[in-house]
């Protein structure tokens, strides 16, 4: 399976009359996009807006982000499967993708009327949280969108996600006529000399148990959000989209999905350290004990069919799922493949030299921190005002959500701040 993926460097976005790319300058037609939008009639409101990278702006609610891609040759569609586009095989062929911009889904849609889950996500433009997400160095084209009122919940996350996708095809469609600054091969070769096999096990969450439905809108591996057994992807397919978001954590929408620095390490390695035998998605938050255990099982029963001899697991979420993400690495070691566990610390609520492990177990050797979340580890207890608000002028504030506060702040830090996949550059601090 080999896959040509065509960057074409944004270095400028434009508001204009047309949709086109010329001399790393996108222009875009706001108004011919919302119209494109309003097209659909489960929706009641659509409209465009810019942020560009260090402006004093705040994006909320944000509920993905997604990075325009289109698939110029080869079967299938970028992001297949969610929202009732094609479920054809991808991975192959040519795609081409806008580096540096991103869509951003802003709506007061929930994934579900069950709560818990909330969307409390938002961008800074700058500032502490703009210096640690990777969204504020992009220039966001943001599709505000709200569905009719009166459609049943999952309705209108599907029409929300699809307002979105159309104007990500849009924007990637302006790459037919230009010249990519670079055109990166993936395939998947087979070493000329014998190499240890290594495998992404990439656990991510599922909102079936916490919503009672198999179809909530989540994460969605071809269009698939419910829990089911961990299968085998060929990362082609992961960089065609067919992992997507979106999800409540600042690091789990379609862009890091796609853009996953772990995915491109272990491309860069494959053949010179390791040979990369591809990736093994398992769903997380099953609600019984023996559920767990099973899952961690199947997942290192398919990593050894894989012919793993190590493994590298990675995670999107935090309590509940950290147990089964544990049996993972458990039951890979107890198979004889050797486990890295890549994670976040939840320091929220521990004092000092409890550890951020609900479940430490003696086979969890080889551990990576992404840093920590909570609090003034990662940024000040409040982030700054802005001059901007793009969405939603007022949101609920708090754990609880329980209080009404104006979006343009300050505002207290994001109660999670959890890096899944090493985006960022935090370092560790001795005491």
């Amino acid at each position: 399976m080999r896959l040509d993926l065509a960057t074409y460097p944004v270095s400028d976005v434009r508001l204009g009359s047309a949709n086109r790319l010329s001399g790393g300058v996108l222009e875009i037609d706001p108004d011919a996009l919302a119209a494109e939008v309003l097209d659909d009639p489960r929706i009641a409101s659509a409209r465009i807006e810019l942020a560009r990278p260090g402006e004093s702006a705040r994006i909320w609610p944000v509920r993905d982000v997604i990075e325009p891609r289109i698939k110029v040759e080869g079967p299938g569609v970028v992001y297949p499967g969610i929202c009732d586009r094609p479920m054809t095989l991808v991975g192959s062929g040519r795609t081409n993708r806008l580096s540096g911009v991103g869509v951003v889904e802003v709506s007061e849609v929930q994934w579900h009327d069950a709560g818990h889950d909330w969307v409390w996500l938002f961008i800074d433009m700058l500032g502490p949280w703009g210096d640690l997400n990777p969204y504020s160095g992009l220039f966001n084209v943001c599709v505000v969108v709200e569905p009719h009122d009166d459609l049943d919940v999952d309705v209108k996350n599907k029409a929300v996600h699809n307002a979105c996708l159309t104007v990500s095809d849009q924007l990637a469609s302006t790459t037919a006529s230009a010249e990519p600054s670079e055109i990166a091969v993936h395939e998947l070769k087979t070493p000329s000399t014998p190499l240890p096999k290594v495998v992404h096990i990439q656990c991510v969450h599922s909102s079936q148990a916490t919503s009672g439905s198999p179809t909530t809108f989540c994460t969605s591996i071809y269009g698939a959000t419910h829990l089911e057994l961990p299968r085998a992807l060929h990362p082609n397919e992961i960089l065609d989209g067919a992992m997507t978001g979106p999800y409540r954590t600042a690091f789990a929408t379609s862009w890091t999905l796609a853009n996953n620095p772990l995915l491109r390490h272990l491309y860069d390695r494959h053949g010179v350290d390791f040979e990369f035998v591809g990736v093994i998605p398992m769903r997380t938050e099953w609600t019984r004990q023996d559920e767990k255990d099973w899952i961690g099982q199947e997942t290192a029963r398919l990593a050894y069919m894989l012919g793993a001899d190590g493994a590298l697991v990675t995670w999107d979420a935090g309590g509940n799922e950290q147990v089964e993400v544990i049996r993972v690495v458990r039951a890979c070691e107890r198979m004889g493949i050797k486990t890295v566990f890549m994670t976040h610390e939840d320091i929220t609520g521990s004092s000092e030299g409890v550890s951020s492990l609900l479940e430490p177990v003696r086979e969890l050797d080889a551990l990576v921190s992404t840093g920590t979340i909570g609090g003034s580890y990662s940024m000040p207890a409040e982030l700054p005002g802005v001059d901007r608000v793009i969405g939603s002028q007022q949101k609920l504030g708090g754990r609880l959500r329980d209080e009404l506060v104006p979006t343009s702040g300050p505002l207290p830090a994001l109660p999670m701040y959890d890096d899944h996949y090493g985006f960022n550059n935090l370092v560790g601090r001795d005491y």
